[in-house]
């Protein structure tokens, strides 16, 4: 029997443009780690950075065109069964392959379960508990023929910004920002404010009420970063407690739901149930207790 192969594709910072490896690292190797003889795990290696954030340079943007492209590769050269698994940015680059297959752009006959750890772009409803969605927007469609999971945690802006977050501007305002080719972002940086293209453009007017309205904002933003920041913070010697931080990278380490498991471990779970009954394509999700 053939094994089947999951191909990850890591978050921001956890690969770089030269990336040849084939080991899974980073986070998601929580996930391959668990899994039984019946799999093997394949890295999928691209520029993974956000401008001057990571190795390379490029921006959100560009990098993740890059990840599309080096997932396409892998699944083309992989005989048999594959299933993806994205961490973050990661997820944001499966995504993009996923809306080529709904737009009937790519066949992905091999693709047989997907699964998707703290997504950008993470829907409305998606994750139990979650009551906002993915910092970066609504996603590109994805297709019914292929079964995902979302895994994410309520206190993690990345997949759950509250819906009129101040976040989700700097999101849209540093999508472009590369230092390698700053006239492309001001660029497109311009377009975006001249059109008013922000994913808050129709929850933000110049008025009183408005003005109470950002202080809350204010403060919801102030507890959604505070969340993405680590749990302890340090500045010129000075250090910091911070209880409400780490919730963006402790889906390896932290029990996730009352099972006890990570979320890493819920996920891997998940992947080998789909491989033993082949549950007919739909998407599920899963969130902490």
């Amino acid at each position: 029997m053939s094994r089947i192969t999951v191909l990850a594709v890591g978050g921001t910072g956890e690969s770089h443009p030269a990336d040849l490896r084939t080991e899974v690292s980073g986070l998601l190797r929580g996930v391959t780690d668990t899994l039984d003889d019946r799999f093997v795990g394949r890295w999928v290696g691209y520029p993974a950075s956000y401008g001057p954030v990571a190795v390379g340079g490029l921006s959100y943007r560009q990098s993740t065109a890059v990840g599309v492209r080096r997932v396409i590769e892998a699944v083309a050269a992989t005989d048999g069964q594959v299933m993806l698994i994205g961490y973050s940015q990661g997820c944001t680059v499966i995504r993009e392959v996923l809306g080529h297959v709904a737009a009937g752009r790519l066949t992905a006959d091999a693709v047989a379960a997907v699964g998707l750890i703290s997504d950008p772009e993470q829907p409305d409803g998606a994750v139990p508990g979650c009551r906002g969605h993915g910092v970066a927007g609504p996603g590109p469609t994805t297709p019914d023929s292929i079964p995902i999971l979302w895994v994410g945690h309520p206190e993690d802006m990345i997949c759950n910004a509250s819906d009129d977050s101040y976040v989700r501007d700097v999101a849209d305002l540093t999508r472009s920002m590369s230092l390698r080719e700053p006239r492309t972002w001001l660029r497109e940086l311009w377009e975006l404010i001249r059109d008013n293209n922000f994913q808050n453009a129709t929850k933000t007017r110049l008025s009183p009420r408005q003005w109470r309205t950002d202080l809350r904002r204010l403060r919801t933003a102030a507890v959604e970063v505070l969340g993405y920041l680590p749990e302890r913070l340090a500045w010129r010697g000075l250090r910091v407690s911070n209880p409400r931080g780490g919730r963006h990278v402790a889906y390896g380490t932290e029990p996730f739901d009352a099972s006890g498991l990570t979320g890493c471990q819920v996920l891997a779970q998940w992947i080998q149930v789909q491989a033993t009954f082949g549950i007919p394509a739909r998407r599920v999700s899963s969130a902490a207790a």
